[in-house]
């Protein structure tokens, strides 16, 4: 099998932040949302400092830790910069969040293989630097899952390589709990049956491992530890929705109202769909709960425009979203904690036909 690469910011949100104060990388610094630390930088995490931490515990294990509000807008337009960078190196890219992605940069299944991906891997590495002001790690290996462990040992900022003799010791020796996707609990449940590592599995008859994982989770382990798991990086034929989200409250701002996050959100996404060449048939507004309900959804808003329409002129969308937001319950304003606007039936401009009345 050809090498793949597995690409990843180095904590995105804090490396946004960065870029416009460098003389901070060498301090602990953290981004914040709804009171917890949504990314920090290596220093902090030398410090104890990591993601998912109240502010309050990520204080008293750092003191001097510098916290910014997340700079959602310049969060958003930099993904959609290194999704640029990732396609513009590879022939096929499969996003695995904003900041990561595999690619398939076309290397050979030969000896020569490993020295191509690891040249495109630094090549990507470089530019993403040079022209995003952001580290990338990079994993190159022969499967999805290879490439990811490949990434997260070249963490932070380098690039590291899974070769076939590493690969084929890692397919017994690796501990299941560093196998992507593998959950708390199953881990449990296996660790019930003796197996803690890959080649543990060889162990179990497969009805003892169906009943403890499922047939799903059985497969793919298997596959992991015969080396058939997925190589193949598929990516997104078309994009049919782009979001941009926020929250009331930040850290060291004033809270926004629900209308003007809406309105917010609304110029971000219509901005980032005229940068990528998009127009739009729909919007869709979804606010959820404060920081003690953040995964509650308090209302779903959707509003159709009669034919697609492009984002060059906001007024279109915001009167749209006007016409929704004045239908709003008052408890779902008074108890909102964040808003998330997405353009959906996005279409390519140079297919939409011009307006003629």
């Amino acid at each position: 099998m050809p090498p793949i690469l597995h690409a990843d910011a180095d904590s995105f949100f804090a490396s946004v932040v960065l870029r416009s104060c460098p003389a901070l990388r060498a301090t602990p610094m953290a981004v914040v949302v709804h009171g917890f630390v949504a990314s920090s930088n290596y220093p902090a995490r030398d410090r104890g400092v990591t993601g998912g931490m109240l502010v309050t515990d990520a204080r008293r294990r750092c003191p001097g830790l510098a916290l910014f509000d997340v700079p959602q807008g310049e969060v958003e337009e930099t993904a959609d910069a290194l999704f640029d960078l990732f396609a513009s190196v590879a022939g096929a890219v499969e996003p695995g969040s904003m900041e990561e992605a595999f690619l398939d940069v076309g290397a050979g299944d030969d000896e020569s293989g490993d020295a191509a991906a690891v040249r495109a891997g630094a090549e990507l590495r470089r530019r993403a630097w040079q022209e995003l002001g952001i580290p990338v790690s990079v994993g190159v290996g022969r499967t999805k899952l290879m490439a990811k462990l490949a990434s997260r040992a070249a963490k932070p900022d380098g690039l590291h390589v899974i070769d076939a003799a590493t690969e084929q010791r890692l397919r017994s020796t690796l501990p299941l709990a560093k196998v992507w996707g593998v959950g708390r609990q199953t881990l449990e449940r296996l660790e019930a049956l003796g197996v803690r590592r890959l080649g543990d599995l060889d162990g179990v008859l497969p009805e003892r491992l169906l009943d403890a994982c499922g047939t799903m989770m059985t497969r793919r382990l298997l596959g992991i530890r015969d080396g058939s798991d997925d190589a193949t990086v598929r990516p997104v034929s078309e994009r049919t929705v782009l979001s941009s989200e926020g929250s009331i409250a930040g850290y060291a701002r004033p809270d926004w109202t629900v209308a003007e996050l809406v309105e917010t959100c609304i110029r971000r996404v219509c901005k980032r769909a005229m940068r990528a060449g998009l127009g739009a048939t729909g919007l869709t507004i979804v606010v959820r709960g404060d920081a003690a309900a953040a995964s509650a959804v308090l209302a779903t808003m959707k509003a159709v425009a009669p034919v697609p329409t492009a984002a060059d002129d906001p007024s279109v969308w915001l009167r749209m979203a006007a016409a929704e937001l004045a239908r709003l319950p008052v408890d779902a304003v008074a108890d909102a904690g964040s808003v998330r606007a997405s353009l959906t039936g996005l279409r390519p401009l140079a297919g939409i036909p011009p307006t003629l009345f």
